[in-house]
């Protein structure tokens, strides 16, 4: 009797065993999972090109026999082309699949056009840096690429110049002065994650800024005080390719 009680614990401890040994064998080992998040602080670096147009309309004139001209006078439309290099900074947060952000971006360019005006002479428009602050709003497609559209403000540095060369006129001469223009910026991109901290992004931004009023000094030409109000309006589009570096580790999912 004994030895049959013995037997039937050993042979139920060893199917307990047994099973206990296939329930661990079969369950899944559940592990964290590294998850993309577009949230988090930024810095990066773009270079790019911009093109676009000065319209410059002479308001008026100071000095002997000067004075208002009623509605202005068209001088030139200038066409203006050329590069741009800069960084950006910001910030996005990311809830779902919607993206929001802020950035701020300055640019060094070299963006210039001269075309003929007022008959002998010739105008040059010659922008040589862009700022701007903007919002962004994007949404996550295909896994790692945000698709996004962005508004805000835009400050664009312009050095102007009114010169003829000799043999035009009675002599050669250069007038220059320059304007800060402030204006509004709409823009679209695409960006991809390659890396749980790098990704590469296109974008195409279009500007317009305020009327700007700047004076050319024409007393040492002259010889006699003599000043002509301009009014400036720029515009300006920009097309540009970048790298972005988000700080901090990708998110992990919890199980």
């Amino acid at each position: 009797m004994k030895t049959k009680i013995v037997a039937g614990a050993i042979f139920l401890a060893s199917t307990s065993l047994s099973f206990a040994a296939d329930m661990a064998t079969k369950a899944p080992i559940l592990a964290p999972v590294p998850v993309w998040s577009w949230t988090g602080f930024y810095l990066g670096g773009h270079v790019g090109a911009g093109w676009g147009t000065t319209e410059s309309t002479l308001t008026g004139l100071t000095g002997a026999g000067g004075g208002i001209i009623p509605g202005g006078f068209p001088i030139d439309q200038n066409s203006r082309s050329g590069f741009l290099g800069g960084g950006q900074a910001g910030y996005n947060w990311q809830t779902g699949w919607a993206v929001l952000g802020v950035q701020g971006d300055i640019a060094g360019m070299d963006v210039k056009g001269t075309t003929p005006c007022v008959f002998i002479a010739s105008c040059t428009g010659k922008s040589d840096w862009l700022a701007t602050v903007t919002g962004r709003l994007g949404g996550v497609v295909a896994d790692r690429t945000l698709v996004y559209v962005k508004g805000g403000a835009a400050w664009l540095h312009t050095d102007h110049t009114f010169s003829a060369a000799a043999g035009l006129g009675p002599a050669a001469f250069s007038v220059s002065s320059n304007s800060t223009s402030f204006g509004w910026l709409i823009g679209l991109g695409a960006e991809y994650a390659f890396d749980h901290n790098w990704s590469a992004f296109i974008e195409y931004d279009y500007m317009d800024f305020d009327k700007k009023s700047i004076a050319f000094d024409f007393s040492p030409l002259a010889g006699v005080p003599a000043v002509a109000n301009v009014d400036i309006k720029n515009k300006l589009s920009i097309a540009k390719v970048g790298l972005n570096y988000k700080f901090g580790g990708p998110a992990v999912a919890r199980y």
